[in-house]
């Protein structure tokens, strides 16, 4: 990823200038071709500058300037096509210089060098940034799970593997491949079957009106990536018989990509080469440069190998331990969840919750329990520290989330709570809503153990409520 940054930029600042001397020999050739109807264009050239439509409109147009043009001497004309071709070689000597077609693979030319450098070019930020993006979100669990030497091999021969199949779709085409679209294909599709089961994050925006984010499993939506591929590769060629290498897309890299991703993968998990040689020596690595390593850290390594199972108990272990550890607690949190291990996790989720309510650490308390209820609504926190969280969220005028709060709490609480918790609670309540307000204080009225004096102000408040009607005894 660094080593796309840096040729870009590096690029980026090459291009300008090149591009600016390429757009000056094609138009001095242009140019001078057009005042020369007569004479005779480099066919190579003639197919890098005009489409196969333009260049039927080109020799129609010419047609009719060669009318008008006078030809010359033959001698004149010898000096003169001798120009051309020097234009035409000066041209051909810009094209070249420009990087996209210096370090990018061309199928109509092969070169070897080419295969390797063209994964690192990229056609602007946009390009860069998306193949990046996808990188990143895959890249790490593989490079974790085979090893870094082993990891980089496989890129960059899935890269040029996938160019090389993009070759055979347009064996003719003399334009450039770049970017590293066809390698990220190949780590994605290795991805699929090693972590099939992982849920993504999409972020969605339609007309600008239309936004938010959605979680699906890796066993949909990459298959669903790879058929969109192939889908619009196809349509491309179909439309488009002689096509100019895809229509600007290398779709058939991406396909092709993906396809040796999943068959390498699929490979090393058949021969067991994950298990038997790659895990133990990086496991070794690992002890040996750490000496005692962190529970954490090996159990995520663990579970980005696939064995997750053992990265559990690893962390339960250590949970049951060290209860209070957040680091451990919250690991476990996302790997019990990942399992289906919910209810044992959540218990520990919970108790550190409590405790950083009792050490008034309410924000950080606030998040886990809201994480807790979206991802596991059955496990809850004591009414206690549920009746600190709201008073917290009514301090901070959040009154949606407080509202939802006091009515969850409102049907845990009964004639049996604490009667200072239901007085504390009415009181919280009165600036939430009219509703939640007159149930809490019929709670409140209907304890024994709240005070005479305290019960008539209750009254009172609950008159107002109702409007002036009388409250009950």
């Amino acid at each position: 990823m660094a080593l796309c940054l840096v040729v870009h930029i590096f690029l980026s600042m090459e291009v300008g200038a090149k591009e600016k001397q390429l757009g000056s020999s094609a138009e001095e050739l242009v140019t001078y071709y057009f005042n020369h109807p007569y004479l005779e264009i480099n066919p190579e050239i003639k197919k890098l500058m005009f489409s196969r439509g333009d260049e039927e409109r080109l020799e129609a147009m010419l047609s009719a300037y060669r009318q008008m043009v006078p030809r010359p001497d033959r001698q004149t004309v010898a000096l003169e096509q001798e120009k051309l071709d020097q234009l035409g070689t000066a041209l051909l000597s810009s094209l070249n210089d420009v990087p996209y077609r210096k370090w990018g693979y061309i199928p109509a030319d092969r070169s070897f060098l080419a295969l390797l450098t063209y994964m690192f070019v990229h056609g602007g930020w946009l390009h860069l940034f998306g193949n990046l993006l996808l990188l990143y979100i895959t890249g790490p669990f593989i490079e974790d799970l085979w090893g870094r030497p082993i990891y980089a091999a496989f890129y960059m021969t899935i890269g040029a593997l996938s160019a090389l199949m993009y070759a055979s779709h347009y064996p003719n085409f003399t334009g450039p491949l770049i970017g590293a679209s066809g390698a990220i294909a190949g780590v994605m599709g290795a991805f699929l079957i090693n972590f099939y089961k992982t849920k993504i994050n999409f972020f969605y925006w339609i007309l600008f009106f239309f936004r938010g984010t959605f979680e699906a499993p890796a066993f949909i939506m990459l298959p669903l990536w790879v058929l969109l591929e192939f889908f619009n590769a196809s349509v491309i060629d179909s439309i488009n018989v002689q096509s100019s290498g895809g229509g600007g897309v290398a779709h058939w890299a991406h396909v092709w990509g993906f396809v040796f991703g999943v068959l390498v993968a699929v490979g090393m998990k058949h021969l067991k080469i994950e298990k038997k040689y790659i895990h133990p020596k990086i496991e070794a690595k690992i002890q040996k440069g750490a000496g005692a390593v962190d529970v954490v850290v090996t159990a995520m390594h663990k579970k980005n190998m696939g064995r997750i199972d053992e990265a559990y108990d690893i962390l339960l272990e250590e949970a049951r331990r060290n209860p209070m550890r957040k680091d451990v607690v919250d690991a476990l949190w996302e790997v019990g969840l990942e399992m289906g291990n919910g209810e044992e996790a959540a218990t520990f989720f919970v108790k550190l919750i409590e405790n950083e309510v009792r050490h008034n650490q309410l924000d950080v308390a606030m998040k886990r329990f809201m994480d807790l209820k979206s991802k596991f609504p059955q496990a809850s926190i004591s009414a206690t520290y549920k009746l600190a969280l709201l008073k917290y969220l009514t301090e901070l005028r959040d009154m949606e989330k407080a509202k939802k709060l006091a009515a969850e709490l409102l049907e845990e609480l009964g004639p049996n709570s604490s009667s200072v918790m239901l007085q504390n609670f009415a009181e919280l309540a009165k600036k939430l809503s009219p509703s939640l307000a007159k149930k809490t204080i019929e709670l409140c009225l209907s304890h024994p153990e709240v005070p005479m004096d305290k019960k008539e102000m209750l009254k009172n408040d609950l008159k107002d409520l109702d409007g002036g009607e009388e409250a009950p005894a």
